[in-house]
């Protein structure tokens, strides 16, 4: 029998309520035992909509009245690295929202307490768990591609869907605009279906008359030969949203959404792409799922702890990205 896992949510924000919480409701090997935030009114409205059990104003609190496993922080992102030495002073396993942080020595703290703590640290870049990007990674390593020279994210959101207010609009908060919230997870995908090359140097321009920027765009060259580009912006005038990746290599080419996967052979291009057994619809609701279950497989010991060394060097990109865009020129991280 599969030993069932008790979970301690700390925030009950959008992040909680319209993802996490409906999956762990799900599953019958999880129970959500507590849910953490400091408004306890919208906390409780939030633990009775989904029959959980407690709530409280600090994870400290809730210790003292339930057990847990492992934390899930959904918090602002300027209270993730409280929240993290949080959890692990009370023995649990953490899974933290993207973006992580917005500074790589918090970073590096961070990684290295969880590590000493032989604890499963998991920053939810859910990206990494969508299928159709999976099978872009797996056709790259596989060589099918060839020599990859050019990697691009365009990560567009209409201009009706900007957060308008709340934390994401307070820098303080947020640690950033559209490339903290968009561009984080859009440079985590690239350099992680290229096995996280070192970036060399880059150039961002950031766009907007708000406290944070609304759109942001960023050239990257890798220590691999490759460069890399991400677009992003809440400010998008279109009927829709517009989602790309898009790998160029010498002998093949990788396009996301819609999935296709092409492959120069002896008798011409073949399409490789590989059949999805879900509609495109689903993949993003399959992703965060998929992360649920590669977290848990860590959290019952059937794998091994991990460190996020990389969202270390994220981080370390990210913060480049900012300096390049006050300083008007290339930088290196």
């Amino acid at each position: 029998m599969v030993r069932r896992v008790n979970i301690a949510v700390v925030g009950a924000g959008g992040a909680a309520q319209v993802v996490h919480l409906p999956i762990l409701k799900r599953l019958s090997d999880v129970k959500v035992v507590g849910l953490v935030d400091t408004d306890l009114s919208k906390a409780r409205t939030i633990a009775e909509r989904f029959e959980v059990e407690s709530v409280a104003p600090t994870l400290d609190e809730l210790a003292d009245r339930k057990s847990f496993d492992a934390v899930l922080i959904c918090s602002p992102t300027s209270e993730h690295e409280a929240g993290v030495l949080s959890a692990l002073s009370h023995d649990s396993h953490v899974m933290c929202e993207r973006p992580f942080v917005s500074d790589s020595t918090v970073a590096r703290r961070l990684v290295e307490a969880a590590s000493r703590a032989g604890r499963e640290l998991m920053v939810a870049n859910n990206l990494r768990y969508r299928y159709d990007l999976r099978a872009i990674k797996h056709f790259v390593a596989n060589g099918e591609a060839g020599e990859v020279h050019h990697i691009r994210f365009n990560w567009l959101n209409r201009r009706s869907r900007r957060p308008r207010r709340g934390w994401r609009r307070d820098p303080a908060r947020s640690g950033g605009g559209a490339l903290m919230d968009l561009g984080a997870q859009a440079l985590d995908v690239l350099l992680w279906i290229l096995d996280y090359p070192s970036v060399e140097r880059l150039c961002a321009r950031l766009h907007g008359d708000a406290d944070v920027e609304t759109s942001a765009i960023v050239h990257l060259a890798l220590a691999d030969g490759a460069s890399a580009s991400v677009e992003v912006t809440w400010e998008l005038i279109d009927e829709r949203d517009r989602h790309s990746v898009i790998v160029l290599g010498n002998r093949g080419s990788a396009y996301s959404y819609p999935l296709q996967l092409l492959s120069e052979t002896e008798s011409g291009v073949m399409d490789v792409t590989p059949p999805l057994d879900r509609p495109p619809a689903d993949l993003y609701a399959d992703s965060y799922r998929q992360e649920w279950g590669e977290f848990l497989r860590h959290v019952r010991g059937e794998k091994p702890a991990t460190a996020p060394e990389e969202q270390v060097s994220l981080v370390e990109v990210l913060e480049a990205c900012y300096r390049s865009a006050r300083e008007g020129r290339e930088v290196a991280p």
